[in-house]
């Protein structure tokens, strides 16, 4: 179902507005935990399951992505953060979660670190999730939010953060 927002008024903003794309923040993020892996090497003691379990989060993380995508994609928005949103998406996985590729996103980087046998890479996921949270999820609220007031706020008092 194709869930169109109201017109714009002029008075919201074109896009949510952000330094670096959430990827690149969260890809930066587990760089710094490998460049600390490769200083201070550590590593799981269970060394095949946390591999599998890795491979198998990494798969999970990127299906969730996929999912976010297309829902978005259905409702003609694009899932680059940093361009206008058109419409909010309700539907699919978003009735789960309103921040499903974020999740997704972390998700591959604990299952990269679990994967990869490095504590510190897994551990990135949560300063990676901090980061998220006050730079870019809390900004795309309150863009969505003046943007589509009745929507979005009857929307996320339905709907979960991150799970």
């Amino acid at each position: 179902m194709r869930r169109r927002g109201p017109a714009s008024t002029g008075h919201e903003p074109e896009a949510v507005g952000m330094r670096l794309p959430p990827p690149v923040t969260v890809a930066v993020i587990g760089a710094a935990g490998g460049v600390v892996e490769f200083l201070w090497p550590t590593s799981f003691a269970v060394g095949c399951i946390t591999t599998w379990l890795g491979a198998g989060l990494v798969a999970c993380g990127a299906a969730l992505i996929g999912l976010a995508a297309l829902a978005l994609r259905r409702v003609g928005t694009s899932p680059d953060p940093r361009r206008a949103v058109h419409a909010l998406a309700e539907n699919g996985i978003y009735r789960r979660s309103r921040n499903p590729i974020y999740l997704g996103m972390l998700t591959v980087l604990l299952g990269a670190g679990l994967w990869s046998n490095s504590v510190w890479v897994a551990a990135s996921a949560l300063p990676a999730w901090a980061v998220l949270q006050r730079t870019i999820v809390a900004r795309e609220e309150a863009y969505l939010a003046a943007r589509f007031p009745a929507q979005y706020s009857a929307y996320a008092a339905r709907v979960r953060r991150w799970f």
